[in-house]
């Protein structure tokens, strides 16, 4: 049976899977109108209107810049999504907050105590403390739920025993208590407005229901009530940015969780929170484990009824969709401050789920250790093995998103990050299954617009705009092949929010990455999928997912319904490893595990899966920077492969457990070519060889999935030759190009970049030489080598293709060739050398120009 998708990229009509951010910034209605046209230009089918920059957001200088959009929209095929409010993050609700009613706005729980040493009889403690200097001097008090007393370590802090309510105590602002013997911290519990992130003062309570509304009656349904007819059609739906709690005045203190003192937590009277037990959730103490799990349950929980679900909910009803993402860096995904506490929960709602990939987050070569960035410190192994598999895992096994997940990516990497980058990025992306990309950004705004570049057109400045539609027909290309189907994924992890919540905890992405480097695929599952899930054939069921394997992370403690859990599917057949650590359990049974099962070790973690499943593919050598990913497309299986290496290249073979034979696409042109293989009743072994971020293409499976289609045959590599100079070199900027200046002529290929040279150039560099000797009408391969970074060949004035990201290698077709040749090479480099930008400089540059060796392979 013919593959649908392989018909679908051979033919070059696939689905759109890409929509950029488009700044909307107000000026001129026709500049707006010449950037959506460019937009469309790029092969790119959607946008998403940001309003952030606009100053006119739901007045009538923003309508009619969206009526501009829509109508290029309609004219051009575009879909346009709706960023959800004027601000970033969400939650501003466009400013209908300032008359709301003071419910609606973020409220807090905080802690302010004294320390006493008893017996003291007729002690007394004042109720109203406050400072006298700096910002607090002028906070609201907030509204005094408990007084509450424990007794304390004896040089610690550590609370000790049950709780005593002083509350009833309270008399002319003081409270009266007889201190008996031993250390003792009286707790002033309250409800405040203040205290938490300065600058999300005026934003909503995302576990407030009505505040919910509140956005959605001021944003959602203005838009709906001026474009109902278009509501699912040109319209596609809304976009979340970024939603948290924001609970840390130290705003993107990742770490932020219960238990770090002087922060004040999110409240609401639905938490349901004894307020005896309050302080437990900044100190230590009796109970405390049991007290921050219930409530970081139970506020994860209400931020998914209370947000999460009801915008989603609301998009639904109207006829478009819902999707965004939170703050996720560093494990922020699964805490407080800027996160929303639970990743899953909070993409409960949405079509898709969603990530960012900004800043220089994901940067080749840096997957493990921290790297330097804006933010401070990037956690390489998160941001590399961790964060896309957050989405793509819950889209793959929550059935709302239909195995649909995005990422928005690029923003500020500054002008260095061009298309070779943006490629590496997109393939890191794809290949972790992650299925739509969201480009940051169209600008409208006048050249150099210094808000986080790159900007793909730049007002016509970019010299690497006309090749944009390259990188998205690739996307367009891989996306499709991968999508639909059932991904192939031996092994589940546990995702470890809950554990984290109770203390110590080993993130996802630790055994997430040990697997990948064994090509052993895996999906991060949270615990609340795996409470109905079912283990049958020896495989762990969740939704259409089947999973060998469940690895669970180590860490201190686990909760006892988590705990009970995992025994069940151990008892039903399913193998549950854990690594380097069995946890205790927080609030039952605390040996209920520990009794039960041995740790794994992380050395020994990828041999253990692979010996407990038959579905992982296997390689004849290690080749720890090779990443997989298999989508089961029921004639075939699509195999994606990428070599994320930034050094060598890898030659590999394959083995894919299914019968049958192998082809490969070339992911660049929708090409078919044979592949060396050797074909099996159960599996197929494939040989291929990758340059440092390339990536491979393979259908594996039953030959009528291709048949009918053109494949070309098995090419040998034959014995290159060298292309020497003298090269004439040419130059021109964006806005010039095609008319190029004459520039002098070099024997050698060397970086540009450098002094006495063109070390202030973006643009277009032009390199031509003549080639002798070759056999005439015979086809050969012209290998550029290195170059940085876009370049395009052209043989005899015959133009054989752009390439955007290695390897440099292009087909020369039979005839083109004469024996004494013009070989044409233009390079185009980033806007960096010409604007050194702030985000830029967080990346080592790369140099300008062709630095080769070139050379040409056959035909001679």
């Amino acid at each position: 049976m013919t593959l649908p998708q392989l018909r679908d990229v051979v033919d070059g009509v696939v689905p759109n899977a890409i929509m950029p951010l488009f700044w909307q910034k107000g000026g001129r209605v026709e500049t707006i109108v010449e950037e959506a046209h460019r937009i469309a230009d790029a092969g790119i089918g959607a946008v998403i209107l940001e309003a952030r920059p606009h100053p006119e957001f739901l007045g009538d200088g923003w309508w009619r810049d969206v009526d501009a959009v829509l109508d290029v929209a309609r004219e051009r095929g575009l879909r346009v999504w709706f960023f959800d409010d004027d601000t970033f993050p969400t939650g501003h609700a466009a400013g209908a907050l300032e008359g709301a009613p003071a419910e609606r706005r973020r409220r807090f729980l905080a802690e302010r105590h004294t320390d006493a040493v008893g017996p003291a009889r007729g002690a007394s403690f004042i109720v109203d403390r406050r400072k006298f200097f700096g910002p607090e001097a002028g906070w609201d008090p907030g509204q005094l739920v408990r007084v509450v007393a424990y007794r304390r370590e004896e040089g610690g802090e550590a609370l000790i025993g049950e709780p005593i309510d002083l509350t009833e105590r309270i008399a002319d602002g003081r409270v009266f208590w007889d201190v008996p013997e031993g250390h003792w911290r009286v707790f002033f519990v309250s409800v405040v407005s203040d205290g938490a992130s300065e600058r999300h003062r005026d934003h909503l309570s995302y576990i407030d229901a009505d505040a919910t509304r509140l956005l959605l009656d001021t944003v959602h349904e203005a838009i709906h009530a001026r474009y109902a007819d278009d509501f699912g059609g040109v319209i596609a739906g809304f976009f979340t940015d970024e939603p948290g709690f924001y609970n840390d005045r130290e705003t993107f203190d990742f770490t932020s969780t219960v238990g770090k003192p002087g922060v004040v937590l999110p409240w609401h009277p639905d938490l349901g929170l004894d307020p005896l037990a309050a302080p437990l959730l900044w100190w230590d103490g009796d109970g405390a484990t049991r007290t921050r799990l219930a409530y970081m349950d139970a506020l994860t929980r209400l931020y998914e009824r209370s947000f999460a679900r009801p915008v989603g909910e609301w998009c639904r009803a109207h006829g478009v969709e819902h999707i965004g993402h939170v703050v996720e860096d560093n494990g922020a995904h699964m805490r407080l401050g800027p996160g929303a506490g639970h990743y899953f929960r909070a993409m409960a709602g949405q079509d898709m789920a969603g990530v960012d990939v900004i800043g220089a987050q994901v940067v080749p070569g840096f997957g493990r250790g921290p790297l330097a960035n804006m933010a401070g410190a990037g956690d390489g192994e998160f941001f590399q093995f961790g964060l896309a598999k957050l989405a793509s895992s819950a889209a793959h096994i929550d059935p709302l998103k239909r195995g649909r997940s995005m990422c928005e990516a690029f923003g500020a990497y500054g002008w260095s990050f061009g298309l070779r980058h943006q490629a590496w990025v997109t393939s890191h992306l794809l290949v972790r299954g992650v299925t739509h990309i969201v480009p940051h950004a169209y600008s409208p705004a006048e050249y150099p617009d210094l808000d986080c570049p790159p900007h793909f057109f730049a007002r016509g400045r970019n010299p690497q705009y006309r090749h944009q539609a390259v990188l998205s027909a690739y996307t367009n290309r891989v996306s499709h092949l991968l999508s639909g189907g059932r991904h192939i994924a031996p092994a589940a992890v546990l995702y470890p929010a809950e554990a984290d919540w109770l203390g110590r905890a080993m993130p996802a992405e630790r055994p997430v990455r040990l697997l990948a480097e064994a090509q052993i695929d895996a999906d991060i599952v949270p615990a609340d999928a795996l409470h109905d899930a079912v283990v049958a054939d020896g495989a762990l069921r969740v939704h259409e997912e089947a999973y060998d394997v469940l690895v669970v992370p180590g860490s201190a403690l686990l909760p006892d319904s988590t705990a009970r859990t995992l025994q069940r599917l151990a008892q039903d057949g399913l193998p549950v490893l854990f690594v380097d650590e069995v946890p205790a359990v927080a609030d039952g049974d605390t040996r209920l595990l520990q009794s039960a099962f041995a740790p794994v070790a992380q050395a020994g973690l990828a041999a253990a899966v692979a010996e407990r499943t038959a579905r992982a593919g296997r390689v004849d050598a290690p080749a720890p920077e090779l990443r997989v990913h298999r989508v089961d497309q029921g004639a075939a299986d699509v195999v994606m492969l990428m070599n994320e290496g930034v050094r060598a290249t890898l030659p590999v073979r394959v083995a894919v457990p299914r019968g049958g034979e192998a082809v490969s696409v070339d992911p660049w042109t929708g090409a078919l070519r044979a592949v060396a293989h050797e074909g099996g009743a159960d599996e197929v072994a494939i040989d291929v060889t990758l340059a440092p971020g390339e990536t491979a293409l393979l259908i594996v499976g039953d030959p009528a999935a291709w048949a009918g289609m053109p494949v070309a045959p098995l090419r040998e590599r034959a014995t290159p030759s060298p292309v020497p100079g003298p090269w004439r070199i040419e130059t021109a900027s964006a806005l010039a190009y095609p008319a190029f200046e004459a520039w002098r002529s070099i024997d050698d290929l060397v970086p540009l970049d450098r002094p006495g040279l063109l070390p202030r150039f973006s643009g277009t560099i032009r390199y031509t030489t003549r080639v002798l000797g070759h056999t005439p009408s015979a086809p050969a391969v012209i290998d550029l080598g290195e170059a940085h970074e876009v370049a395009q060949v052209f043989v005899n004035g015959a133009d054989l293709g752009v390439r955007v990201a290695p390897p440099y290698r292009y087909d020369v077709p039979a005839g083109v060739l004469t024996g004494d040749d013009e070989l044409v090479v233009e390079v185009v480099n980033t806007l960096a050398k010409e604007q050194p930008d702030f985000f830029s400089a967080w990346a080592a540059q790369e140099p300008t120009g062709l630095l080769g060796p070139v050379v040409i392979e056959g035909a001679r």
